[in-house]
């Protein structure tokens, strides 16, 4: 029994992994509260920067969260339309967003509340559930706060490396397929077509069906709208950075039409029982004490909210990342996420739709030249106000403008043709992961069409690292890759393996398979080995093996004769893991190659890290540095008899050292 417990206490004490979890415990466990501290700090990112704000800036900020505010507006009122939810509860979701952000937000630029996208998702699940007697509104809010959880947990638990599993070409095709359904769902109501059903192809069909219906007075405004919005705009861009009145102008553009048409359909409608054209019938309105949200219907919609989820998180990430390397500044993406959480989990208690970054009002709320994210609380007073004075007034919103503001704001978001002929040239799977991305959401759905383009991916990902790829040194090749080694200098009785990446149980067997393969073709057996066999002791398949060999030899065209194999080198500086999947073949590698070569051959290792050198040893290989054995103190150690090198494989610094140092003895 005392054998076993110091057997057993040996082991413990030798234990690398028990080594690293009790280093790991014991670093973490001091760590802790300062970590703690930091971690709170870091989610209220205003504390850091609030006592060093310049007093310079507070004027920037002002004229930044107003302008916002004015382009807020009818932005929430044209993507409330899009959500299939009324006007005012847009307005509803434009308020909390940017005052929380600048407490808890890490970008000066961003500006965060109602997105196209976002009006999308939350359409697609209302239609779902609407048929089940809930009201847009409330399933609207409970979406809004489901999103909210996602966002806050992925964010607090830093999770957010799982988002990268989205490429930008995945991501690419679903923005441009969103925004043309988008603009898709807006055309009918810009001629007056109602009863129009929702999907890419029901909408072409019922439109083109309805076409005869077309109400002329509704096409004039909503085609007036898009053709004023597009000339402020494009005098913006012509003019804006030389005369700052075209400049405000073409930001304010969107409020400016709100303002005409609204006026207008006023003067026209407002002593008629039923208006001329459509309205918004937008009702006045308050905030509302907050409701908690049905338990029943957060349990239905939560599978159908991680793609909302998703959507949010990677558009809001995309613009705040994109607008920090533009200015200088490095965002936490973490922190971002539990913005988005916060704010999508408070707001769901209000009867509102998702809210993330948006990069229309981004790049209009840098373009301020606003200097903190202090302007956010602006820009929610503004709103705030204009629900509690305005929200009447916009009753008389024509349907058709609101469809304008959106097909000129959703035009903007689509991703050029170019782009994709780029990913064709470049990379064939991130085109087809594209193009997947982009047709089904196009025809089908948004969940399918994310839902395909990352099970692709992921696929393709899986299968180039299953089938990856070892490369040989040849004589000719060697001064090519590794170029301390001069060309030619590679003896025949010698081959180099380099691997291409890490070695684990997808691509394990065939590498083992490849390099044995490689072996057999370009190098002979080991005759004298060879004879000592009986035929009475020779397996059955290994006939068969032959007869395989001389007929990849015969492909190969071989211009030498095969000669003996001695010495293998493995160059594993491109491997940075090892699973046992991977130990497992390469010591079955190691057999095969002695069977084959002789119980002499050498078997080299060269860019062994730490890490993979220590999983070779915990796993029972024995490893020795090269220069160790040459060292005359350790030959003398050996001859004596102190030291056994049988059966250990040697390390080398580089490909040249293991190609040219001799070979050592028997010991």
């Amino acid at each position: 029994m005392p054998k076993l417990s110091r057997a057993v206490s040996g082991e413990l004490s030798t234990d690398e992994t028990l080594r690293r979890a009790k280093k790991l415990t014991g670093s973490a466990a001091k760590a802790l509260p300062s970590a703690i501290a930091k971690y709170l700090v870091d989610k209220v990112p205003i504390v850091r920067w609030l006592p060093t704000y310049s007093p310079k800036w507070l004027l920037n900020d002002i004229i930044a969260g107003i302008t916002i505010g004015v382009l807020l507006i009818p932005q929430a009122l044209a993507y409330a339309k899009i959500a299939t939810i009324s006007g005012e509860f847009g307005l509803m979701s434009s308020w909390l967003p940017p005052l929380l952000y600048a407490v808890m937000g890490t970008s000066k630029d961003l500006s965060s509340g109602p997105t196209s996208i976002m009006g999308l998702l939350t359409a697609e699940i209302i239609a779902d559930f609407i048929q089940e007697g809930y009201k847009a509104q409330t399933i609207a809010g409970v979406v809004t706060f489901v999103v909210g959880i996602y966002s806050l947990l992925v964010g607090l638990l830093k999770l957010g490396f799982v988002l990268d599993f989205i490429s930008i070409p995945v991501l690419s095709g679903f923005v441009s397929a969103a925004g043309i359904t988008i603009m898709l769902g807006q055309i009918p109501a810009l001629f007056g077509e109602t009863g129009v059903r929702s999907g890419t192809s029901n909408i072409l069909y019922d439109f083109f069906t309805k076409l005869p219906q077309t109400k002329w007075l509704t096409l004039v405004i909503g085609f007036s709208g898009i053709l004023l919005v597009t000339l402020m705009q494009m005098a913006g861009k012509r003019w804006g950075k030389q005369y700052r009145v075209i400049w405000i102008i073409s930001i304010c553009r969107n409020a400016i039409v709100l303002v005409i048409f609204t006026s207008l359909s006023f003067g026209l409608n407002k002593d008629l029982k039923k208006p001329l054209f459509d309205v918004s019938n937008i009702s006045k309105t308050s905030i509302k004490p907050p409701v908690l949200p049905s338990m029943a219907l957060v349990q239905k919609v939560s599978s159908r909210c991680l793609t909302v989820f998703i959507a949010m998180a990677l558009e809001h990430l995309a613009i705040a990342k994109s607008f920090g390397r533009r200015h200088g500044y490095t965002i936490d993406e973490s922190q971002e996420l539990v913005f988005l959480g916060v704010s999508n989990l408070f707001n769901g208690f209000f009867f509102t739709m998702p809210t993330g970054g948006a990069f229309s009002r981004t790049a209009v709320n840098s373009e301020s030249g606003v200097k903190s994210p202090l302007g956010g609380i602006v820009t929610a007073g503004f709103v705030v106000l204009s629900i509690y004075f305005l929200t009447g007034a916009l009753f008389w919103i024509p349907k058709a403008t609101l469809s304008a503001i959106i097909l000129t704001a959703v035009w903007q978001i689509l991703i050029p043709v170019s782009t994709f002929y780029r990913y064709w040239r470049t990379s064939l799977p991130d085109f087809t992961a594209s193009m997947i991305s982009f047709w089904v959401t196009l025809f089908v759905s948004v969940e399918m069409g994310i839902a395909f383009a990352v099970s692709f991916s992921i696929l393709h990902l899986l299968l180039r690292t299953a089938f990856a790829r070892l490369t040989t040194a040849t004589p000719a090749t060697i001064g090519s890759m590794y170029p301390s080694a001069p060309k030619g200098t590679l003896p025949s009785d010698t081959q180099i393996f380099r691997f291409t990446q890490s070695m684990t149980f997808p691509n394990a067997a065939r590498t083992k398979t490849a390099l044995l393969t490689h072996v057999k073709i370009y190098s002979s057996g080991n005759e004298s080995f060879a004879q000592e066999k009986d035929k009475s002791e020779m397996l059955w398949s290994e006939a068969g093996q032959n007869k395989e060999t001389e007929k990849l030899r015969s492909r190969a065209k071989l211009a030498y004769q095969p000669i003996p194999l001695r010495y293998v080198i493995l160059d594993l500086e491109n491997v940075d893991y090892i699973d046992t999947t991977g130990l497992e073949a390469l010591q079955e590698a190691k057999n095969e190659l002695r069977a084959f070569a002789g119980k002499d051959l050498e078997l080299r290792f060269v860019g062994l890290n730490d890490l993979v050198r220590t999983r070779f040893e915990m796993s029972g290989w024995r490893l020795i540095d090269a220069e160790e054995i040459v060292e005359d103190v350790d030959n003398e150690k050996r001859l004596m008899g102190e030291v056994s090198y049988e059966d250990a494989d040697q390390v080398f610094s580089c490909v040249q050292h293991a190609v040219l140092v001799g070979r050592r003895s028997k010991y």
